[in-house]
């Protein structure tokens, strides 16, 4: 596994309801809210979504714009605790095929593979935490507070 570099994510813009789009630092910000408009319209976020704080596209410097994990901040800001979250989604969208390359299980596509090593790794940086859970179903990978059960993040493509 390739080593892991920290990159600064910063805000790029907000949708027309003031939802705020992170990104990384150095990325066109122009694409990138493109490519967020696409998200949300292919999933019918009107206005985001309502209960979304923050939209993460963290494409870790390529210029891909097929199977992006979005990550959906359902709190007003980011726990701490959680901030490596962010880092794994986007050292994902940014090795991600190439790992799937190497690791994949047969007949396993590469959302599949992705949602599979994202939720574990998102298991790791939760499980040691007494404050919080994650959970995948389907096409999704879940943060939330464990004594509530309220949602932090929610990530898909």
């Amino acid at each position: 596994m390739k080593k892991q570099q920290k990159t600064t994510i910063i805000l790029c813009a907000l949708d027309p309801v003031g939802v705020p789009l992170y990104i990384n630092r150095g990325e066109n910000e122009m694409t990138a809210f493109n490519l967020a408009c696409e998200f949300c319209g292919l999933h019918s976020y009107s206005g985001w979504r309502e209960n979304t704080h923050g939209l993460y596209l963290l494409r870790g410097g390529r210029e891909r714009k097929e199977n992006l994990m979005i990550g959906l901040l359902e709190v007003p800001l980011l726990p701490k605790a959680l901030e490596a979250v962010t880092d794994r989604l986007r050292y994902y969208n940014q090795y991600g095929e190439e790992l799937y390359t190497k690791d994949k299980k047969q007949f396993e596509d590469y959302r599949d593979f992705i949602i599979r090593v994202l939720s574990k790794d998102c298991s790791g940086i939760t499980d040691p935490n007494e404050s919080y859970t994650s959970g995948y179903g389907g096409s999704h990978i879940w943060i939330a507070e464990r004594s509530s059960g309220r949602r932090v993040l929610m990530m898909h493509f």
